[in-house]
């Protein structure tokens, strides 16, 4: 699947994201499928099945890493939610911020020695356009602590180690 393919390219890179509009332009151009039909028509439908293959697949969702204009995740990531039978939190870009750290870490992007921080997008934040059309942000700042992630809702752990939502 196209959008698959582009999301884990994307995770290659510690801090790189896409846009909704970046990724549907990106999945007409590999599939050579093309469509007049508005992006968000169609484009919730591709992120749902791109999260029910990273979901069956036990792997972090790469839906986090596609984001509106406004650098916030689309209404279709709560669909990772509902997968992973999880409560909607208060804040689900702190949720999806920790996915992305996940997805860095899984798909082997260079991720800071001392884990690096889970990567919330700025709102202000610059987007440079690489040559695969993938926007990025500056490198967050590193953290002294490690910061351990639940594998299967990426959300913090407390120092238990123990998922308080799994």
């Amino acid at each position: 699947m196209a959008a698959h393919e582009v999301l884990a390219e994307t995770a290659t890179e510690y801090g790189y994201f896409v846009t909704v509009q970046e990724l549907a332009e990106r999945v007409q151009e590999m599939s050579g499928v093309r469509t007049d039909a508005p992006t968000r028509t169609w484009m919730d439908a591709i992120l749902r099945k791109v999260a029910r293959r990273c979901h069956n697949a036990g792997e972090p969702p790469l839906t986090a890493l596609c984001v509106k204009r406004n650098l916030k995740v689309s209404d279709s990531y709560k669909y990772v939610l509902e997968l992973a039978a999880l409560p909607v939190p208060a804040d689900i870009e702190t949720h999806a911020a920790y996915a992305r750290w996940a997805c860095y870490a899984a798909h082997g992007a260079d991720v800071p020695a001392d884990g690096g921080t889970p990567p919330l997008i700025a709102r202000g934040g610059s987007a440079k356009r690489s040559s695969g059309s993938v926007v990025t942000r500056p490198a967050p700042p590193k953290t002294e602590s490690r910061t351990v992630v639940c594998k299967s809702c990426f959300i913090q752990l407390p120092a238990t180690g123990i998922c308080e939502h799994c």
